[in-house]
């Protein structure tokens, strides 16, 4: 035995005139007025996006610092520091070419070897991580 509804021996009513004109008006009608809050929520949101990137530059250029004037002594310091770091930086290009590249290596005190480091080729990572292509 099935508790369905037999829609079949319901009674039925004649529709009055008119009516699904009035039916579909009501459907149009729910159709736009759902619209119009979607509608309100995005433009909600865009303005909440609005005021917050506006609020986030606001306070970015509160918090940056001013920059220091720039004023003959300051250029004056800033030439100084350059010249220094330029002679730092020479003193070490004229120190890599005066360096040899040898290692000594102590096997007993009688016996010291230089390695040139220009004629080892390195092993591949993959190799020297693991241990392999050493010779025993």
């Amino acid at each position: 035995m099935t508790d369905q509804l037999d829609l079949k021996r319901l009674p039925r009513v004649k529709a009055s005139d008119g009516f699904t004109e009035d039916v579909l008006r009501r459907v149009r009608a729910g159709e736009e007025s759902r619209q119009a809050p979607r509608l309100r929520l995005a433009a909600a949101a865009v303005a909440v996006v609005v005021v917050g990137a506006a609020a986030g530059a606001w306070w970015a250029r509160q918090a940056a610092p001013e920059p220091a004037p720039i004023t003959a002594e300051s250029i004056e310091q800033l030439r100084s520091v350059y010249q220094e770091l330029s002679r730092e930086l020479e003193a070490l290009h004229r120190l890599a070419e005066d360096t040899q590249p040898f290692v000594p290596v102590s096997i007993n005190p009688q016996t010291e070897v230089l390695f040139d480091l220009r004629d080892i080729e390195p092993l591949p990572v993959s190799l020297a991580s693991t241990g392999s292509g050493r010779t025993q």
